[in-house]
């Protein structure tokens, strides 16, 4: 998969290696191109006419070579963004006339009650899962529901709380609410008791009674000084089983719901632990006394005083009835089960074996923001990488300095021709061979250096994702255990894509455009020394500005990256919990806490952008000093110095200006 990845990348960023080539040597193109059309035509061209033709084309460089690319690149992106967006939103609508099926019957109007008639459902809306159910359950009632593995259970209670699709027959709820434990504990990262409260209000007295009622009143001992403010990871990976399922059991109890829905709770528990807490929480003298209840288990004791008991096998219901009718039939499955339970290994995890951990300190690390530079060492291995290594290195900085060299060779060889253009001394033929060797010469060496630095800098981009797999594929469990799967997400998936996409193209324009100005300085100093005294005063100025942006943006960039982590580890956690989320209505919940942590994801990227517009502003404001003194010496020199360099030097100032914009 990463191969077809990094094939993709690489054809992408042949197109834009390409494109930054032009975008370097189209002015030695332009240059050519205006002097051999008069050559061919026999016109008089003068040297300001061409060098007035060179500044427009300056202007005209950036927004047709850079922004008009960058634009239909991003363009391409938004469509197919678009279609993807598209299609969940089309999806969730879906989803969402799922779960509104109801009967069509409105006299049955009890809360707490369900009945089914002849009802059928399925997941995919074809093959039925569960069909024929006929069900009448009074508010208050304590239901008992059994069967062998893969008989229904779980999908019974995914069809009351409308996650399955109803084929035929009626289903009504009555608009009853729903409390819900899933057969899998979900546990998401926060608190303890966030986990418990699950966006409702803090009731102490309540709380105290579920904590207590759930047996949860030991371990918040054993959590120390923190007690249930101590943060969980996620999916509870500093909990035992047993502990998971009490909060999730503690999650549901602490609602004040109509109907409860429990899926095997009592399984992941030992027999005391369990006894217990089916006496407390679930029982006929439990806080659940009065409440509808619905209790799906493979241990038949815990049926012994359930109003009703339901035998499900094959999504149908084979016997419905109190237990004393159902004894015979409720311990053959018994014995069914405990055959399974033999032929399947046990799994310490699902035991509660009232694990403990050193809660004075979280197991989750939180995510650090370096706040110094990247090590040289981390620059030079992205440079280096295989097969090249070291050589291809110091191709890459030849190959840069070679292109600047033939680059500017142009303009000195055009200003030249146009000096003997305007005095008539000098040899067409062997003048605009010259000019057109070095213009074809530095459209190669553009072409060939902008490829060989994508195709060495995604070879060092490969590189690291070799070494990040290799490091998730061979570290700890700890490590897991104490960073969310968001963070670890936003490691693999975007900042990777930075790695493949956005740091080629930014770092090649940052090193082409320093390579360029760095010899547009040596031009200008070479046809007016003078214009180093201008260099020393706002060079200084320059390099403590950049500093100072570049301090800043690193940072915001950073927070950045770190609040995007959340956002992954809420989106993955979300999915995990979907029907318990959905069976509690949190729904509007979940979204105003995706949405904060978008705002908090938000507010650095649009101080980002406050601080480059800062540092573009006073750039310009600086460039625009240069030029209008560059301007000035021009003007000054303009009887003691060759007016064709004096005009180039111009040029190379209002270069300068439209680069480091």
């Amino acid at each position: 998969m990463r191969d077809l990845e990094l094939a993709s990348i690489r054809r992408a960023s042949l197109l834009r290696a390409v494109n930054m080539a032009l975008f370097f040597a189209i002015m030695p193109l332009v240059g050519f191109s205006a002097y051999a059309g008069a050559w061919f035509t026999g016109s008089q061209l003068k040297a300001v006419d061409i060098f007035i033709t060179l500044a427009f084309y300056t202007h005209m460089r950036v927004p047709i070579m850079y922004a008009l690319p960058l634009a239909i690149e991003k363009l391409s992106d938004l469509r197919l963004a678009w279609q993807r967006i598209d299609t969940f939103i089309r999806l969730t609508m879906k989803e969402e006339e799922r779960t509104l099926h109801t009967s069509d019957n409105d006299n049955y109007q009890q809360k707490g009650a369900i009945m089914m008639r002849n009802a059928s459902f399925s997941w995919d809306g074809h093959d039925d899962c569960l069909s024929s159910l006929n069900i009448d359950i009074e508010p208050g009632t304590f239901v008992g529901i059994a069967g062998v593995v893969g008989s229904g259970k779980s999908s019974l209670f995914a069809a009351i709380l409308g996650e399955m699709i109803r084929t035929k027959g009626e289903i009504n709820t009555n608009n009853s609410s729903f409390s819900y434990v899933a057969q899998t504990a979900w546990i998401f990262c926060d608190t303890l008791r966030a986990n418990i409260l699950f966006e409702k209000p803090y009731d102490e007295q309540r709380y105290t009674r579920v904590v207590r009622a759930c047996c949860l009143d030991i371990d918040l001992i054993m959590l120390g000084p923190r007690g249930d403010l101590t943060i969980i990871g996620e999916k509870g990976v500093n909990l035992s089983g047993g502990q998971r399922v009490r909060v999730s059991l503690a999650r549901a109890l602490y609602v004040d719901a109509d109907i409860y829905l429990l899926d095997d709770p009592l399984a992941a528990l030992d027999r005391i632990v369990a006894k217990r807490i089916y006496d407390q929480c679930i029982g006929p003298n439990s806080l659940l006394k009065n409440k509808t209840r619905l209790l799906i288990t493979h241990q038949t004791q815990f049926l012994t005083y359930t109003h009703q008991t339901i035998i499900l096998a094959h999504g149908c219901i084979e016997a419905q009835d109190g237990f004393d009718e159902l004894k015979t039939t409720s311990e053959e499955i018994d014995e069914k089960h405990s055959k399974i339970e033999e032929e399947t290994p046990i799994s310490l995890a699902m035991l509660d074996i009232g694990q403990s951990f050193d809660a004075t300190e979280s197991i989750i690390v939180n995510e650090a923001s370096k706040i110094h530079n990247v090590d040289c060492s981390l620059w030079y291995s992205l440079f280096t990488a295989p097969p090249l290594r070291s050589f291809g290195f110091f191709l890459m900085i030849i190959l840069l300095v070679i292109g600047e060299i033939l680059y500017d060779g142009t303009y000195f060889w055009l200003t030249q021709l146009s000096q003997q253009l305007e005095n008539n001394h000098y040899n067409r033929s062997i003048g605009i061979k010259i000019f057109f060797v070095l213009t074809m010469a530095t459209l190669i060496v553009a072409v060939g250096r902008s490829c060989y630095y994508f195709y060495q800098i995604l070879n060092g981009s490969n590189r690291f994702h070799n070494r990040m797999l290799s490091g998730l594929l061979y570290t700890s469990m700890r490590f897991f255990e104490s960073n969310p799967s968001g963070r670890i997400l936003n490691r693999v998936s975007k900042d990777q894509q930075v790695m493949d996409e956005v740091l080629p193209a930014t770092l090649f324009d940052a090193i082409q455009v320093l390579i360029m100005t760095i010899g547009s300085v040596i031009v200008i100093t070479i046809i007016n020394p003078w214009m180093i005294l201008l260099f020393i005063l706002l060079g200084p100025a320059f390099w403590l500005l950049c500093r100072y942006y570049i301090c800043s943006s690193q940072q915001l960039k950073r927070m950045e990256s770190v609040t995007r982590s959340p956002i992954f580890g809420l989106f993955a956690s979300s999915l995990n919990g979907l029907t318990t989320i959905r069976a509690f209505k949190v729904q509007n919940d979940m979204i105003r806490s995706f949405m904060n942590l978008v705002d908090a994801n938000t507010r650095p990227y649009l101080y980002m952008i406050g601080a480059v517009r800062w540092f573009c502003l006073r750039i310009d404001l600086m460039t625009t000093l240069f030029t209008l003194f560059a301007a000035l010496f021009v003007v000054i020199l303009r009887d003691k110095a060759n007016p064709a360099m004096l005009t180039l030097s111009l040029l190379y100032s209002i270069n300068i200006t439209t680069w480091l914009q």
